[in-house]
């Protein structure tokens, strides 16, 4: 249990922390349109009774949180000794700004450290030059690809790949506010380079369309090997070993199958597990150790960027069926779409290039649709003048008004 001089301690230490940011933040001039309470909570194991370093990536961890629900992403350098915060370096990578921040409870319990953060947030007013995006983009999500399978061995991580994927779908199913995912764990690409270009014809635009996907989301796991663990005194004892885990993430966009973004994101922590257990991805005890929550961490940092860049593109869909004065687009009530909405139509042509691969542009038409009919993953309209419609064809591109 924490003496009272422990936790004047702490709470000092944070509120250095919660000085440094606010004063970080002061630096942004943002009007704001309202305020709000944010309230979040962090956890993390004690490892090897090192507490401070629990406290740290238990604040962390809020902090972290707290950006998923209110759109401000946090990142910290910090350095602390003896329960005391010595360098702190703050970045907030959206737009938003932090007025007061509040440690409202800590405690120690069965090993666990857990922190509870009060945040005071102001929204900004939209920015003129960005029309947020109104809509959310199905994402293809493919098996991840592991470039160093021996690495497996270490824990004997069976199907890792796939719970790699069905987490960061998860992920980003709970918390983007500009996507979804489509997400197909068993579905392996065995070379991302092919996913760029294959005998003259892009992969990515046939995985959106037989997914009905606007883009394609691979993730590359680059590094999860372990370093060898130290020993204590005299060898007596020895540390969990700290295991690696780089991932990077290449978005593809379903159209024109050219890379959109790309980011690789990095970090290592404590690997809990004893030297010969056989450890599942698939169990809450993976995703509960320091090594499953930082994993989870990088996915929602991901995220956040992620929305970064759907934010301000627009949302192509396209004609997927026409019959008549009558035509089906592949965005649904998944996506947002509502009855009563009005799209423009853009005519789409694939004209070669110079290695005969085929590229696709675009020219603006006359015609425009109202939806009528909604389904989960598609909506159909009839055109207002079908005299604006005679070249309209499947495949041509359909973007909201």
């Amino acid at each position: 249990m924490p003496t009272q001089t422990h936790l004047t301690q702490r709470a000092t230490s944070l509120n250095k922390l919660v000085l440094a940011l606010m004063l970080f933040a002061s630096l942004f001039q943002v009007q704001s349109t309202f305020a709000e309470q944010v309230e979040v909570t962090g956890r993390a194991k004690i490892v090897n009774g090192d507490i401070d370093k629990a406290r740290e990536d238990a604040i962390s961890q809020a902090l972290n949180y707290a950006s998923l629900k209110a759109g401000v992403n946090f990142s910290s350098e910090q350095s602390i000794d003896q329960g005391r915060l010595t360098q702190d370096v703050f970045q907030i990578q959206r737009m938003g700004s932090v007025n007061n921040v509040e440690l409202m409870s800590e405690m120690i319990s069965q090993n666990t450290i857990t922190v509870v953060l009060q945040l005071a947030l102001t929204e900004p007013e939209p920015n003129a030059q960005c029309k947020s995006q109104s809509l959310k983009a199905a994402i293809m999500l493919p098996q991840s690809y592991l470039q160093d399978r021996a690495q497996l061995r270490y824990g004997q991580l069976a199907n890792f790949e796939q719970h790699i994927t069905e987490k960061l779908g998860k992920t980003i199913n709970a918390q983007s506010r500009y996507s979804f995912a489509r997400i197909h764990a068993d579905e392996k690409i065995d070379n991302t380079n092919q996913l760029v270009n294959f005998r003259g014809y892009r992969i990515p635009t046939w995985l959106g369309e037989i997914t009905e996907s606007q883009y394609v989301l691979q993730p590359e796991i680059i590094d999860i090997s372990t370093e060898p663990a130290q020993s204590g005194f005299l060898g007596l004892t020895e540390d969990y070993p700290i295991r690696q885990f780089m991932l990077k993430l290449t978005l593809y966009h379903g159209i024109s199958g050219e890379v959109v973004w790309t980011e690789t994101f990095a970090t290592s922590t404590e690997w809990e597990f004893e030297k010969q257990e056989i450890v599942s991805p698939a169990s809450q005890r993976f995703w509960r150790s320091s090594y499953g929550q930082a994993i989870s961490e990088i996915f929602q940092t991901s995220v956040l960027n992620l929305d970064q860049q759907l934010n301000c593109r627009p949302l192509l869909g396209q004609i997927v069926a026409r019959q008549g004065d009558r035509i089906i687009i592949n965005l649904g009530r998944k996506n947002g779409v509502k009855m009563g909405d009005k799209f423009q139509v853009v005519l789409q042509k694939n004209i070669p290039d110079r290695l005969n691969t085929m590229r696709p542009i675009a020219t603006k038409s006359r015609a425009n649709i109202v939806i009528d009919q909604v389904s989960e993953d598609s909506a159909t309209s009839i055109f207002d003048g079908i005299d604006s419609a005679d070249n309209i064809q499947v495949n041509d591109i359909a973007i909201k008004n």
